[in-house]
């Protein structure tokens, strides 16, 4: 008859077989998982989301300001994942956000702006106001138009720290139309009518600002302020420049002590507003007296006074996902025959940009 013992001693012998087996599955499960959790972790797109962070917070904007704003999605390790997160704001009516994280403030208050992934959050607070205007800027300050042409003078508001306050509305009247006349109140469109001169202002939330506007003859040379050689003097040829279409004056053939003391840059390229700066920007040149839109790159210019010439620049700045900014510049330029001249502009922050023209 078999022993008592016996039947035991198989049977311990079967469990301890059977935990060795579970024990040899656990150990291979849990290589596995930790493999399989080692390969999510090296794909951040896998890897768990710990946090999120918003920057910039808080964001202070004024009312109908643009501003992209980042989200870093980070794992448990601090190490940041590219996942793309979901924007939302608590409050859209005051600041809304679209899916790239662009923050435009459509209203006075404050509001969250969050980014999330799942259940994982991260927000910024955002401050809208509305500044007041303290004082208009008005390009360019004074100018000469000829009868029955057209010019469209900038007014921008600005606030107490200098600030160009985009969005404003900005009206503009003339303090005698039969000279010149505003031809849209908005616009700052003027045309000239008869020679004479005038004050063009412009109107911002009760601040004023005028420029002075003389309107000369219809002639056949614009002049100075239109790109052209002045008229000629008394006694002087003018021949023709086959490359720039423009007069060239020749002196008259007098002995050289009585010659006059005449220089006259014939040539000046100033190079476009597209080319030099962070962002793409559009501006406009008063160069002594000549108004000068930059559109091409080099641009010539012709009939500019040699010497020491002020200037005053005037445009915007468009950076991507960032408010227009208006930018402002003036100096003095020395100016040389056959030389060229670049326009600069360098973002020094969120509205502030440094604006000038150089020699090259």
């Amino acid at each position: 008859m078999p022993q008592k013992g016996s039947v035991g001693a198989g049977s311990n012998s079967g469990l301890a077989g059977k935990i060795t087996k579970i024990t040899a599955i656990l150990v291979a499960l849990t290589g596995l998982v930790t493999a399989v959790v080692h390969f999510r972790d090296s794909i951040p797109w896998l890897t768990p989301v710990a946090a999120i962070s918003v920057t910039p917070s808080p964001v202070n904007l004024d009312l109908g300001d643009k501003v992209q704003i980042l989200a870093t999605v980070k794992d448990s390790q601090e190490n940041p994942l590219g996942k793309k997160v979901t924007w939302s704001s608590a409050n859209p009516s005051v600041a809304g956000v679209d899916n790239d994280g662009i923050v435009t403030a459509s209203g006075v208050g404050e509001t969250t702006i969050a980014a999330s992934i799942g259940f994982i959050k991260g927000a910024t607070l955002v401050h809208v106001r509305r500044v007041t205007v303290t004082s208009v800027d008005v390009f360019p300050p004074t100018t000469t138009l000829q009868v029955a042409d057209h010019l469209k003078f900038d007014g921008t508001p600005y606030d107490a720290d200098g600030n160009a306050l985009s969005g404003r509305l900005v009206r503009w009247s003339s303090d005698n139309n039969a000279v010149a006349s505003v031809d849209d109140q908005t616009s700052g469109e003027v045309s000239g009518r008869s020679v004479g001169q005038v004050k063009v202002t412009a109107e911002s939330e009760g601040k004023f600002n005028a420029a002075s506007v003389t309107v000369i003859p219809k002639t056949g040379l614009v002049g100075a302020s239109r790109g052209n050689p002045p008229p000629s003097m008394p006694g002087d040829r003018e021949a023709t420049n086959t490359k720039s279409r423009h007069p060239v004056r020749s002196l008259p053939s007098l002995p050289a002590p009585q010659r006059p003391t005449l220089v006259i840059a014939q040539k000046i390229a100033i190079r476009g507003a597209g080319k030099t700066g962070d962002c793409p920007a559009t501006v406009r040149i008063l160069l002594g007296n000549m108004l000068v839109a930059l559109k091409s790159d080099p641009q010539e210019l012709f009939g500019v006074p040699a010497g020491d010439l002020s200037y005053n620049l005037h445009g915007t700045v468009s950076c991507p996902h960032q408010s227009i900014a208006v930018v402002d510049g003036h100096g003095t330029l020395t100016v040389a025959n056959q030389k060229n001249y670049r326009c600069r502009w360098q973002r020094v922050g969120p509205k502030n940009y440094v604006i000038s023209l150089e020699s090259e």
